[in-house]
């Protein structure tokens, strides 16, 4: 299993960043990470024996060292059949939780194996391995509550009843005997088709192969392996009926043709990097949310709902598939100065609005949504083409919105000096990207939606996460106490607020309206009936019905006068001729507002009205 040497060029890094990598700069990327489990694998080999003699097990662990040799022998007799297995994300993904496991380094790992199962998958590696190639052995192997994992292949089971249980693997030319304390299962060489005792990976047939003919299995479709989960293991394999099973692979499958016929550099990329596709539930409407992600412990595996379109579908493809090609290329390159690549770290430097997410974000972050997004922003461009009635205006929608969130994500990394040289040059080929979707006309219903759902994410960020110091507040607050002129303002600072986040409402209402409007109207129907005003409010602004939804803003804040989101609703919810002073402060600092409305409430000041208040800062800008 020979390790290649990986470099990137300066042309490679441009093409991929401005999404026109080709079939050899994909093949590098994917060839980069199998070394990288490679040399996982290795280390862990010089460990796990080490590990096993002091691991509770009566009768001992088996030897990681014949597991290895027996993976060789089945390499010499069937390399395919070791690609295979190695070519299962969730096999990257045991080896990373092991190897921390094994350092110490583990930290909050939501693990609840003993380590002598953990050690012993490496029997099961090379058990597949060999099922694989017709390599005849005798091993023993973990089994989980009684099911076996056989990596690139399925589970077999149940074979015993306790959590936790060893079950032997007899393999002949022809399949394999697996037998536990309970039962036992007879397995063909190649079993797709699922059978009593085995549950396997289901494969999601595209229905044009990929161009270069290496993906000779897969993607897959994972409802079974314990090491599915990127945040625990191992699970139990989900229970998903036939006819779940198959809308997820008629909308996978639907999903790759799109992609083919419009996009086929998205296609190609989706086919080379990822597969495996993990389902997760997650509750979707038509316009909602879709739960992806992608793992840098499990390169080639995608998590995600059920998307409730094929078009839905391709685009989340396309954002994950970016996250996977991303992650690749930082094995290779650093983009990101060491000390400021800390995802989810709250003491880094310095935190980014990310207009796609509600939290604040590191600069890598941020790197990471402004290439995933602007590739989904450049599927939606193509798809624009393609797309007739609704379909074209939800495309429209989609291609304003992701093109004003990438341009303003992409300014403020454009300052950045954490970039490396590298990260620099990535983020330029992005930018001029951006810039050339600046002349591309989108109708003025779309449009118009979009800028109000991006000026509306922006300003409703800042109020949750930006504030004013409260000195600074109270000398403001004391100032339009005794009816003097607004001193000059001052600068906001960032204090991450999770606590304010709310799920986004408007952005799924929006797409609803545009895929499906009768549908909209009528569950506008059935909403202005319910007595929520916030709900009223958004319904009747995503119409434009701006007196309408002028009503429903004014109800809200009446119920909720602190919530400066129904502030924010109300002035959006106007054309901009019809604002009223303080408008622009208000959208552009609210959290000055906010601040300041606050100070004026603790001094016994009353409760001023949101745009008198902005009005009266605005005078000192």
């Amino acid at each position: 299993m020979p390790l290649d040497v990986h470099r990137v060029s300066r042309e490679t890094l441009g093409a991929m960043a401005a999404g026109r990598a080709n079939l050899a700069d994909l093949h590098l990327l994917r060839s980069a990470q199998r070394s990288q489990l490679l040399l996982i694998l290795r280390a862990l080999l010089d460990r796990v024996d080490e590990a096993a003699r002091t691991a509770r097990r009566p009768g001992g662990v088996p030897s990681a060292q014949a597991a290895w040799q027996l993976l060789c022998a089945a390499q010499r007799h069937a390399p395919e059949a070791v690609e295979t297995v190695l070519g299962d994300p969730t096999v990257m993904a045991w080896a990373l939780r092991l190897l921390r496991r094994l350092s110490g380094s583990d930290g909050t790992s939501s693990s609840s194996a003993p380590r002598w199962a953990d050690l012993g998958q490496f029997q099961a590696l090379a058990a597949a391995a060999a099922l694989r190639a017709g390599v005849p052995a005798v091993l023993r192997v973990p089994a989980h509550r009684g099911m076996v994992w056989l990596p690139g292949a399925g589970v077999a089971g149940p074979v015993a009843q306790r959590r936790w249980s060893e079950a032997e693997v007899r393999l002949e030319g022809d399949g394999a005997v697996v037998r536990g304390e309970l039962a036992q299962v007879r397995l063909p060489r190649f079993s797709t088709t699922s059978s009593p005792g085995w549950r396997p990976l289901r494969v999601v047939h595209s229905r044009t192969p990929p161009a270069d003919g290496t993906a000779s299995v897969g993607p897959w479709l994972d409802t079974v392996t314990p090491y599915r989960d990127f945040a625990r293991y191992p699970r139990c394999p989900d229970r998903l009926g036939e006819r779940r099973l198959e809308l997820w692979e008629n909308r996978l499958a639907g999903a790759y043709a799109l992609l083919d016929q419009e996009s086929p550099a998205d296609a190609a990329a989706l086919k080379a990097l990822v597969r495996m596709f993990v389902p997760r539930p997650f509750p979707t409407t038509r316009g909602g949310l879709v739960a992806s992600a992608s793992s840098l412990e499990a390169f080639g595996a995608v998590s995600l709902s059920l998307p409730y379109d094929v078009t839905q579908t391709a685009a989340v493809l396309v954002h994950e598939s970016r996250h996977q090609q991303l992650n690749a290329l930082l094995s290779l390159v650093q983009l990101v100065q060491v000390g400021e690549d800390r995802l989810g770290d709250p003491e880094v430097s310095r935190l980014y609005y990310a207009p796609w997410r509600s939290d604040p974000r590191p600069v890598l972050g941020l790197l990471h949504g402004v290439f995933a997004f602007a590739g989904v922003a450049g599927f939606w461009r193509t798809h624009r083409a393609h797309a007739t009635g609704a379909e074209a205006q939800r495309a429209d929608f989609e291609f304003a919105v992701y093109r004003e969130q990438v341009r303003e994500a992409v300014a403020s990394l454009a300052t950045e000096e954490a970039l490396t040289e590298a990260g620099r040059l990535f983020v330029d080929e992005i930018a001029a990207l951006v810039e050339e979707w600046q002349q591309d006309d989108v109708p003025n219903g779309p449009r118009a939606l979009a800028e109000h759902y991006c000026a509306l994410r922006r300003a409703v960020w800042r109020a949750r996460h930006l504030e004013i110091a409260r000195p600074t507040a109270e000398r403001l607050a004391t100032a339009w106490a005794a009816g003097k002129a607004s001193p000059q303002l001052p600068p906001s600072t960032l204090r991450p607020r999770s606590d304010l986040i709310r799920p986004d409402t408007f952005g799924p209402l929006a797409r609803y309206r545009l895929s499906a409007p009768d549908r909209f109207a009528r569950r506008r129907r059935q909403e202005d009936k319910s007595g929520d005003p916030a709900r009223r409010a958004e319904y009747a602004a995503v119409a434009g019905h701006a007196d309408e939804a002028a009503l429903g803003y004014a109800e809200w804040a009446e119920r909720d006068p602190h919530d400066a989101e129904a502030w924010i609703g109300a002035v959006l919810a106007l054309p901009e001729p019809a604002r009223e002073p303080g408008s622009a402060l208000l959208l552009g600092r609210p959290e000055v507002v906010v601040g300041v409305r606050r100070a004026v409430v603790a001094a016994g000041g009353g409760l001023p009205a949101p745009l008198d208040l902005a009005a009266w800062l605005a005078a000192a800008t």
